[in-house]
């Protein structure tokens, strides 16, 4: 017969807990508010925007020119140079130094005050045609990893490699906010690993490591539908 009076005990004291904790001036339990989570999920989105934002590149183009001196050394011994197209395909035609590429993705962050993320490319290339020999070296699959200031590239299908590097431009300089458009214009000095293979395949010792290979101009379009002075930090200059 005491079953009953202690069930009734009991829910009496769990019912008045409850009233006790929705009683006024007593904040509700974190578990049970969901605006909590919401605050968090804000402020985390708030740091995000803070300059760490990948804002999606959308297109854009690129000129690799080979600097005059470079380019009349390797006239020199016999090596000229011709686009290849999207298809693999190397143009008849030499080329005057000059080779356009297509930037087809990628992203770009503010790191640390300088440009970051990194650029695709087509699968158009460079050639570089040794007419002595017949040796030819295909450079295609072009990605600029602008967080080292690194351009990979692959040789003749095979692994790929560190073409070169480059200084990385400030963000602030670079970044055209009503364009929404980043410029690069940059030297790109080539590798010890890119230097041995390029000669190698050549069957010229032309190339050295730290060597001028190509001066770069880049014009890569941004999505349009970001804040970019938010998302890269453009406000805060870095000193």
């Amino acid at each position: 017969m005491r079953a009953r009076p202690l069930a009734t005990a009991v829910v009496l004291a769990f019912t008045t807990a409850l009233l006790a904790a929705a009683a006024p001036g007593r904040p509700a339990p974190t578990a049970l508010t969901p605006s909590g989570d919401r605050a968090t999920a804000t402020a985390a989105a708030a740091t995000r925007l803070a300059g760490n934002t990948e804002v999606p590149v959308k297109g854009g183009s690129a000129r690799f020119d080979a600097p005059p001196k470079t380019l009349a050394a390797l006239k020199a011994r016999g090596v000229a140079i011709a686009e290849i197209d999207t298809q693999g395909q190397i143009s008849p035609h030499y080329s005057t130094g000059s080779i356009d590429l297509g930037i087809k993705s990628g992203t770009v962050t503010n790191s640390g005050g300088k440009v970051g993320g990194e650029l695709r490319f087509t699968r158009a290339g460079i050639a570089l045609i040794n007419i002595r020999t017949k040796k030819v070296v295909k450079v295609t699959g072009f990605v600029g990893d602008l967080s080292q200031g690194t351009l990979d590239a692959v040789l003749n299908r095979g692994a790929k490699t560190t073409l070169g590097t480059f200084t990385r431009p400030r963000t602030t300089s670079s970044i055209d906010t009503e364009a929404a458009v980043l410029r690069m214009d940059t030297d790109l000095a080539v590798t010890a690993a890119a230097a041995a293979r390029l000669n190698a395949a050549l069957g010229t010792p032309f190339f050295t490591a730290g060597g001028p290979l190509l001066r770069i101009r880049i014009d890569a379009a941004l999505d349009p539908s970001v804040d970019l002075g938010t998302a890269l930090n453009l406000g805060h200059h870095v000193p």
